[in-house]
């Protein structure tokens, strides 16, 4: 009987807790401090969602398949998501990158790029006591405090299939996984910190021509073709080139011999999904996002609602309508929806979604927005109403202005100040709340091809927008989502930047100094 190693250390590793000094929050630090009352407070506060994991925990996931999947998309989108909405730190290690050409052998230059890449990957998994010590500011050491929990995550995949099918990280073919398989359990054996890395590998398969078809062409029309008869002609060299690389390339195998490995297979983008030895939480939320991404080039409008009430006279949350201004906003952003979100470049009528927070001002806005059933039944803009869209909870703040919350909670001011994303509202929400509330909608999201426009609130649209465009989640409660504007942002798996971003501002013109909704 054939035996089958599989990667366990043969002594636990011990168990090494987080200093308070690397764990706690500016805003929280006075919680966990002795006093008279509490002579031994909790060192530690309770995690929450976006903090929440293993400590320690590391993941290297191998992105793999034939070219023109989407595997450099998926990558970045994934190390996106990682980072935003679980804290963690992650890193893209390209294999193409790591290519020398030296003149040596082709042999030489292989194993000369796999140690390069095993030395840089070495170095950001394992444990590093200086690594925190090292950052150069204060901000450097709280942005590293929020992503402690989440442990480190390395993702290596091969910007270009062809030029990296050989080396050894790529993962292209049995032995070669095997061989990846070895080098991390052999860095984790021999590194000072006894680390234990997690292999991952996710393979993405497409089955349908029509849709490598449409790879195909959305890549070369990214790189400058024309649809002239030259570029005819080199689509059909690239199909060549692609049989050649699928002849030479192995699957992740289902006979048995590749089963103690982690492995999740895309199937079609999600349509089919199969997932071995996937456990615990962090792999599973992998699994589950994966299986919503695809390259189709989509788009989400995202927009506030019109002005209300409360931000006219400078008062925060609640749940007021909207004014005259506001009401005008939501007849143009109804037209705007109707010639823009409902119709493509050419003017044909297509499917369109509309999502709406569940608080009074953002479905005000939308009352305007026609619903004609189109194309086969499909109700046109059919509102759907999300509590996770509802804006940041101020708790005892609601209905107040920023000058009573200084006169009435003076202290809550100040930590507030001192650290926007992890201050809680007394009895109220945090932005890393409400980051842990749009994780699921994040996943819907990304799942559809129809266009969609989400009418929210100033602090959701702050993390949505963020995410959405790669802007780091720490500074996001600083950005500005100026009123009766439509952000649209298209998504394009071959688009040098992932998305191209456009503004649309409607009015009508309000007096932005009132807004008090962009302190929140």
């Amino acid at each position: 009987m054939a035996t089958v190693t599989t990667n366990v250390l043969t002594e636990p590793l011990p168990l090494v807790l987080p200093s308070t000094e690397k764990t706690v929050l500016k805003s929280q630090k006075h919680l966990v401090s002795p006093t008279v009352y509490n002579p031994l407070p909790t060192e530690v506060p309770p995690p929450i969602t976006p903090l929440a994991g293993n400590i320690g925990e590391r993941l290297v996931i191998c992105v793999i398949g034939l070219p023109y999947r989407g595997k450099t998309f998926t990558a970045t989108r994934l190390q996106r998501y990682l980072n935003f909405f679980h804290g963690a730190d992650c890193r893209l290690f390209d294999v193409c990158t790591y290519m020398q050409h030296s003149g040596a052998s082709e042999y030489e230059n292989q194993e000369k790029n796999a140690l390069k890449l095993k030395s840089d990957l070495g170095d950001f998994l394992q444990v590093d006591e200086t690594y925190s010590q090292n950052m150069k500011s204060a901000d450097d050491q709280e942005s590293l405090k929020k992503n402690v929990d989440s442990g480190r995550n390395a993702i290596i995949f091969s910007s270009n299939s062809y030029q990296g099918f050989s080396e050894k990280w790529s993962g292209t073919g049995k032995e070669r996984r095997r061989w990846i398989y070895d080098q991390l359990e052999d860095m984790g054996q021999s590194s000072k910190s006894k680390f234990r890395a997690k292999l991952i590998f996710v393979e993405i398969i497409c089955t349908d021509t029509l849709v490598v078809d449409q790879n195909l062409s959305l890549k070369m029309f990214a790189s400058g073709s024309t649809g002239n008869i030259s570029d005819v002609l080199e689509k059909a060299e690239i199909e060549k080139r692609l049989l050649q690389y699928s002849r030479k390339y192995v699957t992740l195998q289902a006979d048995g011999s590749e089963d103690d490995l982690c492995y999740i297979k895309l199937i079609n983008y999600g349509e089919k999904v199969v997932t071995n030895k996937m456990r615990g939480y962090l792999p599973m939320r992998v699994v589950q996002f994966l299986s919503n991404l695809h390259t189709k080039k989509h788009t989400i409008y995202i927009t506030r609602h019109g002005q209300s009430e409360y931000n006219l006279v400078g008062k925060l949350g609640g749940n007021p309508p909207l004014t005259e201004a506001g009401k005008e906003y939501a007849r143009r952003l109804a037209k705007f929806a109707e010639e823009n979100v409902c119709k493509d470049d050419a003017g044909n009528v297509r499917r369109a979604r509309l999502w709406t927070s569940s608080l009074q001002r953002t479905i005000l806005t939308a009352e305007h927005i026609p619903h004609p059933i189109v194309c086969d039944g499909w109700q046109q803009m059919a509102t759907r109403v999300y509590r996770n869209l509802d804006e940041i909870f101020a708790g005892e703040c609601e209905g107040l202005t920023y000058a009573e919350i200084e006169k009435l909670h003076g202290s809550e001011a100040s930590l507030r100040k001192m650290d926007k994303i992890g201050y809680r509202y007394p009895r109220g929400e945090s932005y890393f709340d409400l980051i842990a509330r749009l994780d699921p909608l994040v996943h819907e999201l990304e799942s559809y091809e129809e266009p969609v426009m989400v009418i929210s609130h100033q602090a959701v649209m702050r993390i949505l927008y963020s995410y959405l465009v790669g802007i780091d989640r720490e500074r996001a409660p600083k950005l500005e989502i100026p009123l009766h504007t439509v952000v649209k942002i298209t998504y394009d798996a071959y688009n040098e930047c992932g998305f191209t971003e456009e503004r649309f501002y409607l009015g009508p013109e309000v007096n932005k100094a009132l807004d008090a909704q962009k302190n929140l």
